[in-house]
């Protein structure tokens, strides 16, 4: 390096006065370390939000999460997620450290680590981190609870294993719904999910006490008849999972959240078959709480139409579709729920890409709406569920600028005979 001005520059960056170099100064010595020529430090490059966040923070901190054999994923404080990829810099860097002699020559740096923005699988590593103890879960008609089994899965265990932050994974946990028992996370069957419902609704009702307002501690101790080892957690877990968020300490149980439960637990058992809509709302009904049949909301399996299906409790579950009659398709009214038929496919069990769940969702059906596709993939944008689920105009928006750029990048559109536009994978 030659002149002043780069001499100033590099005193500047070292932390040493930059008003040159005189010849009052003392000599600039460096020297090699024992250990150079050192490679095992590599840089990381930071986007533009985890710099703020460390900037901010009071004590800085990054976290890298994932298994050995996983491709490393940081995590940031606000949740956002990148995998950590290697790359090799087109020059060196030197890394330099003061002593009292001078500057050491410690390291030389040729490679980084690059982030690159990812959505990790939350959900399915969650699952797959809960079947370790599996055996240990709450399950079955009658309150049967085998015992614990293999590894407790602690918050220690899943922060270590689920890439993600702790508000995404309770977030998982919440609607699996599964709780904490003994200081470790065991899942609530479905089946066994559902009866805990039943009877607390049941003694709800009994007690005269109004199905918005539903103590979770008051249902337990009611629910001690029935079963006296019934954990607290168990029963808040439940009420929670079927409940809009709660408001003074009390839940206010959700018709139409236990029906989607109940639709996806009806499709888990009839495998991957197709439903006329009449049928599943037939089946619905029959395992529906009798006393949430009377509450507001509760009608939503009772009109089914073609336009309403994408927008009722089998949201993100299954999509419809006509029979060959298709003309029917694009009468004024639209399809009558006894003509409309519902094809499971679960968005929770497709990647968690934008391209690669657009290419599973083009593979089960070749031309979509938008209403239609619009569910399947609002999962993937970063919103909270429950302003989605009370339609937020903040949320809705955000879904549909995030969506609108993935059809457009993914997807060819075109205009159907009703006017609506249809797209069709542009993807090879």
């Amino acid at each position: 390096m030659s002149g002043a001005s780069g001499i100033s520059s590099e005193r500047a960056s070292l932390g040493l006065p930059a008003s040159g170099i005189s010849a009052q100064d003392p000599p600039l010595v460096l020297s090699a370390s024992d250990e150079y020529p050192s490679e095992n430090l590599r840089l990381l490059e930071l986007t533009e939000a985890l710099a703020a966040q460390l900037e901010e923070a009071s004590v800085a901190t990054l976290t890298v999460r994932g298994r050995a054999a996983d491709t490393a994923v940081l995590v940031g404080a606000d949740g956002a997620a990148y995998q950590m990829h290697t790359a090799h810099t087109s020059n060196s860097v030197y890394v330099l450290a003061r002593t009292e002699a001078g500057l050491e020559l410690r390291a030389k740096v040729s490679q980084t680590f690059e982030l690159q923005p990812t959505r990790p699988q939350i959900a399915a590593r969650v699952a797959e981190v809960l079947a370790w103890d599996e055996r240990g879960g709450f399950r079955g008609m009658a309150f049967e609870r085998a015992e614990p089994s293999g590894r407790r899965v602690t918050d220690a265990e899943l922060s270590r294993h689920v890439a993600g932050s702790d508000a995404q994974r309770r977030r998982v946990l919440a609607g699996i719904p599964a709780a904490v028992v003994d200081g470790a996370w065991r899942r609530i069957d479905g089946a066994y999910s559902v009866e805990v419902l039943r009877l607390a609704v049941a003694s709800a009702v009994e007690n005269d006490w109004a199905l918005d307002a539903v103590d979770a501690r008051l249902a337990w101790q009611a629910l001690q008849a029935d079963d006296a080892g019934l954990p607290l957690a168990v029963v808040d877990a439940v009420l929670a999972r079927f409940s809009r968020p709660p408001s003074g300490g009390a839940y206010a149980i959700d018709a139409r959240r236990v029906a989607r439960f109940l639709a996806e637990l009806i499709f888990e058992a009839e495998g991957a078959r197709t439903w006329p809509a009449a049928e599943l709302v037939r089946a619905l009904r029959a395992a529906m709480p009798p006393q949430l049949l009377l509450a507001e909301g509760a009608e939503l399996v009772a009109a089914w139409g073609s336009a309403d299906v994408p927008r009722s409790a089998v949201r993100g579950l299954a999509y419809a579709s006509a029979p060959i009659d298709a003309h029917l398709l694009y009468a004024p009214a639209g399809l009558p729920h006894h003509a409309t038929y519902l094809t499971p496919l679960s968005r929770c069990a497709m990647p968690g890409d934008p391209r690669s769940r657009l290419r599973c969702l083009f593979a089960a059906k070749p031309r979509w709406s938008r209403d239609e596709i619009v569910p399947f993939m609002e999962d993937l944008v970063d919103v909270d569920p429950d302003l989605l689920d009370s339609a937020d105009a903040a949320a809705v928006a955000a879904v549909a600028k995030a969506v609108d750029a993935w059809l457009v990048k993914f997807a060819r559109a075109t205009r159907a005979p009703s006017g609506d536009m249809v797209y069709t994978s542009r993807l090879n």
